[in-house]
C-alpha cells in the first residue's frame, strides 16, 4: 500500500514551512489539533487530491448525512437522501418566494396576485361602463324618430350599434333637414318639363338696325318743316288729331285748315311713310310680346323636387333672375329705340351696338339634368330614404358617442388591457416557473432511497446503549411517496418537531448512519480513505462512548489497502479511541 502524500504549501499562513506536507502511510490514524490548526484543511485536501483515485467516504457532521424535511417534518436519512433533501429545501423556498408572489395575500400587502387583480377589476369596470354606454345608446336610436319615422329596425341592438360606430358622422343643420324632407317625402316625379324662351336677340337687333338705318323720302317740298323733325313730328301729330274738314281751325294756330293745306300736308306725309309707321308698329308689337314672354317667364318651382336638389333649383332660379333682366334690359332698348324712329322717319339713326345676353340653353341644360336626377331619386325613393334614415342615424349615434367622450374611455379601457396583459404575463410566468419547480421536486423525489435497514440498526444501537430520548419512525404513507423520511419519536411515544433535535442527537444519527453504510457491499473497487472530520460535536458521555465504541470496532476489522483517518480536537475522545 503506498503513502498518501498530501499537499499543504497553498496553506502557508496555516502550517510551517517544514509542515506543509503530510504523509500517512498507516491504515489507521489519529490526526489531533485543536480548533483552527487545519484538521478540515486536511480533510479537504485528501477529499482534492485523491477523489480520482480512490473510493473516498467522508463523515464531516450531520449536515451531509441528515436532512431536515420540513415539509414532513421529518429527517432524510441517507447521503444522498441528504443531499436531495438540502436540494428539496431550496427548492422549497423558491416554491414558498414564488407562491407568496402568485397567491392572493392575507394582508393588504401587493404581489402579483394583487397587482393583476387590481388591473383586471379596473379593466373590467371600465369595460361594464362602455357596455352599458352601448346597450343604453342602442335603446336610444332605436325609439329615436324623426317626423313620427324611426331610424334604425325594431330588431336594432348593441352589437349593431357597436358595428356602426366607426362610419358615424356629425350632419349640419342643413343636411339633416334635408335627410329629414327625404325620409318623409312622396313620391316626387316630373312628367311636364318646364319650357325656356328661345329667341333670337341678334335677329332682333338687327331688324332693329334696319329700321333705325331706313327713312322715308319726302316727295312734297312744305319749307318750315323741311330738315326740322320735331316741326314734322309736330304737323304729323297735328293730322292724327284734327279731322279732315275746312271748318275745322288749328288748335295750335286757330287758323282754319283749308283743303290745300290738307292737301300739301297729305302729299308730304304720303303712303311710303305709312308703310314705315305701320313697319315699325309691328317690329315693336313683336318685340314687347317678347318682352311679355319673358317678364312672366316663371322661376322652377322647388316644391316639385326631392329636398336634396333644391340647393342646385336655387341656384338655376338665380340664373332665370339675372338671365329675365339682361333679356328685358335688351329688349327694352330696342323698344325705345324703335319708337324714337317713328319720330324720325325722314332721316337716318345710328346703328345700335349692344351685348346680346346669353340663351337659356345652358340653364337648360341644367334643368333637364336635374329633372332626371330627381326622377331616378324617385324611381329608387326607398332605397334613398333608406340611406338617409342610416345617415341620421350615423349622425345621432355621433352625438352620443362625443356626450359620453367614447374616444377618451376607449383609450383608457385599452390602456387598462395593457396593463392587464403585463400583470397577467408576469403572473403567468411565475406559475410557468413554480409548475416547473414542483416538476423538479417530484424529480428529486424520485430519487429518494430507502434506508429502511440501516435506520433499524441505528434505533438498535441507540437502544442498546439505554438512549431512550429519541428514536426514527420511517414514514410509509407520504402522499409525494418521499423515501428515507424519518420522524423523531420521543421517550413517550409521542412525535417530536425536527426542530427539537440537538446538534448532538443530530449528530449520533448521522454518524451512524455513516459508520453502518460502511458495512454496505461495495461496488466501487478502487482503494478505499475513509475520513471523519471532528465526528464528536455536542455530544454527551454516552453518545461519545457510543462513537468510541463504533469507531474501535470498525477501524479493527478494516481489512488491508484502506486508509481509516479520524481528525479531531476533543483530547478525551482522541485518547480513547
Amino acid at each position: 500500500m503506498s503513502d498518501l502524500r498530501i499537499d499543504l504549501s497553498h496553506y502557508p499562513e496555516r502550517f510551517k514551512e517544514d509542515s506543509r506536507e503530510l504523509i500517512i502511510s498507516n491504515s489507521v490514524n489519529f490526526i489531533f489539533g485543536k480548533n483552527g490548526t487545519g484538521k478540515t484543511t486536511i480533510a479537504n485536501e485528501i477529499v482534492n487530491n485523491f477523489s480520482g483515485f480512490y473510493n473516498i467516504n467522508t463523515f464531516n457532521g450531520f449536515d451531509g448525512v441528515v436532512g431536515e424535511n420540513y415539509r414532513l417534518d421529518a429527517v432524510a436519512l441517507g447521503t444522498e437522501n441528504a443531499e436531495i433533501q438540502k436540494e428539496i429545501n431550496t427548492i422549497t423556498e423558491e416554491i414558498q418566494e414564488i407562491s407568496n408572489r402568485i397567491v392572493k395575500p392575507e394582508d393588504k400587502r401587493e404581489n402579483l396576485f394583487t397587482t393583476y387583480e387590481k388591473a383586471q377589476n379596473e379593466s373590467s369596470q371600465q369595460e361594464k361602463e362602455i357596455e352599458r354606454f352601448y346597450t343604453k345608446s342602442a335603446r336610444e336610436i332605436k325609439n329615436k324618430q324623426y317626423d313620427n319615422i324611426s331610424i334604425a329596425v325594431t330588431s336594432y341592438n348593441k352589437e349593431k350599434f357597436k358595428n356602426e360606430i366607426s362610419s358615424t358622422k356629425l350632419l349640419t343643420d342643413s343636411e339633416i333637414y334635408e335627410k329629414r324632407q327625404t325620409i318623409k317625402a312622396e313620391e316626387k316625379k316630373i312628367t311636364i318639363k318646364k319650357e325656356f324662351p328661345e329667341m333670337n336677340l341678334a335677329g332682333f337687333l338687327e331688324n332693329t338696325n334696319e329700321i333705325l338705318g331706313n327713312h322715308v323720302s319726302n316727295h312734297q317740298i312744305i319749307d318750315e318743316l323741311d330738315n326740322n323733325t320735331d316741326k314734322q313730328n309736330f304737323a304729323k301729330e297735328g293730322m292724327r288729331i284734327h279731322k279732315k274738314d275746312t271748318t275745322e281751325n288749328c288748335a295750335f294756330c286757330g287758323n282754319v285748315i283749308d283743303k290745300d293745306r290738307w292737301k300739301l300736308l297729305g302729299n308730304y306725309f304720303n303712303d311710303e311713310v305709312k308703310k314705315f309707321e305701320r313697319e315699325i308698329v309691328q317690329h315693336v308689337g313683336m318685340l314687347n310680346e317678347k318682352l311679355s314672354i319673358i317678364t312672366n317667364l316663371h322661376e322652377i318651382d322647388e316644391a316639385q323636387f326631392y329636398p336634396g336638389y333644391r340647393s342646385s333649383i336655387n341656384d338655376l332660379n338665380a340664373q332665370i333672375r339675372i338671365l329675365k333682366e339682361e333679356y328685358k334690359g335688351f329688349l327694352n332698348i330696342l323698344i325705345q329705340k324703335s319708337n324714337n324712329k317713328t319720330k324720325n322717319l325722314f332721316s337716318v339713326d345710328s346703328e345700335l351696338s349692344y351685348d346680346i345676353p346669353r340663351n337659356f340653353s345652358e340653364i337648360e341644360m341644367q334643368y333637364d339634368k336635374t329633372v332626371i336626377d330627381n326622377n331616378n331619386f324617385a324611381d329608387q325613393l326607398s332605397i334613398e330614404q333608406e340611406k338617409a334614415k342610416t345617415e341620421l342615424r350615423l349622425c345621432e349615434i355621433k352625438k352620443l358617442l362625443d356626450d359620453f367622450h367614447y374616444s377618451e374611455k376607449m383609450i383608457k379601457f385599452n390602456h387598462l388591457q395593457e396593463k392587464e396583459k403585463e400583470a397577467k404575463k408576469a403572473l403567468d410566468s411565475d406559475v410557468v416557473l413554480l409548475n416547473s419547480k414542483k416538476v423538479q421536486v417530484n424529480e428529486l423525489l424520485a430519487k429518494t432511497k430507502d434506508e429502511r435497514i440501516i435506520s433499524d440498526r441505528i434505533n438498535k444501537k441507540l437502544e442498546n446503549m439505554g438512549v431512550s430520548s429519541f428514536a426514527l419512525e420511517l414514514i410509509v404513507d407520504d402522499e409525494q411517496n418521499q423515501k428515507g423520511q424519518y420522524e423523531i419519536k420521543g421517550y413517550n411515544g409521542e412525535i417530536r418537531h425536527i426542530t427539537q433535535l440537538s446538534k448532538g442527537e443530530k449528530n449520533i444519527i448521522a454518524f451512524l448512519y455513516f459508520i453502518l453504510s460502511l458495512e454496505e457491499v461495495r461496488t466501487d473497487d478502487r482503494q478505499q480513505i475513509i475520513v471523519l472530520d471532528d465526528p464528536m460535536t455536542s455530544n454527551d458521555d454516552t453518545m461519545q462512548y457510543l462513537m468510541i465504541g463504533e469507531i474501535q470496532k470498525y477501524y479493527r476489522r478494516i481489512s488491508d489497502g484502506v486508509f481509516f483517518i479520524v481528525l479531531t480536537h476533543n483530547c478525551h475522545f482522541y485518547l480513547n479511541i
